[in-house]
């Protein structure tokens, strides 16, 4: 278990091999911030989401921005529907850095719902006309659960776009979860990553869809083999073949 997990980056890693009796033991011996993330994450890969509160009350009380960033991570990949909705939940967000607020927004899409929604919209409210990233990120975040830009306009406003929102969730079921308004399930991943190398096999040139792979690594807890930033060929197509192949015998839910 290293360092390297505070860092950014496509997923979370390799299960340890440790004991999930003995990861609880060492996470009740530490009082170590950068120890107990790292001791949580490692709970959570193991599918015990026990610790779930634990993250969610070191996400809100850390000040080291490392400890928080991964603590954001891990929670927009495991919170529920239910979890959004607790507004206690996001004093993190309060007087947050920009940084941080890149973070959430970055993992807002992982949430796979849209009750996730409403912060991205009083997000762009305190970041709109800074022309930052973090405007620009939240824009995609929401353009990719309401898919604005197409149905409004690139330049749609925060009150056209939350008009939208509204419209649209009348016809989900919000206790469910979602990939680009289908129902999420790694199909969607695989088939989107799968044309993206295709296409670039044939022009013999890189494939740009960090966030879908980093998504499918995560929920599938294998990483996906091919590189984005690898030239694509026909090997690494059969790489991702194989993968998929290889995933297809087991059991795998997006979300609790």
């Amino acid at each position: 278990m290293g360092n390297k997990l505070l860092m950014t980056g496509m997923y979370f890693g390799e299960i340890s091999s440790s004991t999930l009796a003995d990861l609880k033991s060492n996470l009740l011996s530490t009082s170590n911030e950068k120890e107990c993330i790292l001791l949580i994450a490692e709970i959570l890969k193991k599918g015990d989401f026990t610790v779930k509160n634990l993250l969610i009350d070191l996400m809100n009380q850390s000040q080291d921005e490392v400890v928080l960033n991964l603590c954001i991570r891990l929670f927009c990949s495991v919170c529920t529907n239910a979890d959004l909705r607790k507004i206690d939940n996001f004093h993190f967000l309060i007087n947050a850095s920009e940084f941080t607020v890149f973070t959430f927004v970055m993992g807002a899409v992982g949430t796979m719902s849209y009750e996730v929604i409403p912060y991205l919209l009083t997000l762009w409210k305190e970041w709109e006309d800074t022309e930052t990233e973090v405007e620009y990120a939240i824009q995609d975040a929401l353009d990719n659960f309401l898919n604005y830009r197409s149905i409004l306009s690139n330049d749609a406003t925060i009150e056209e776009v939350g008009n939208l929102y509204l419209d649209v969730v009348e016809d989900k079921n919000l206790a469910y979860y979602y990939y680009k308004s289908f129902l999420a399930f790694p199909g969607l991943l695989t088939k989107e990553i799968m044309q993206a190398l295709y296409n670039a096999a044939q022009k013999e040139e890189k494939y740009h869809l960090y966030s879908q792979a980093s998504l499918l690594s995560i929920f599938t807890g294998e990483k996906i083999p091919v590189n984005t930033r690898t030239i694509i060929s026909r090997h690494e197509i059969d790489l991702m073949i194989n993968y998929i192949e290889s995933l297809s015998g087991k059991k795998i839910g997006l979300k609790e």
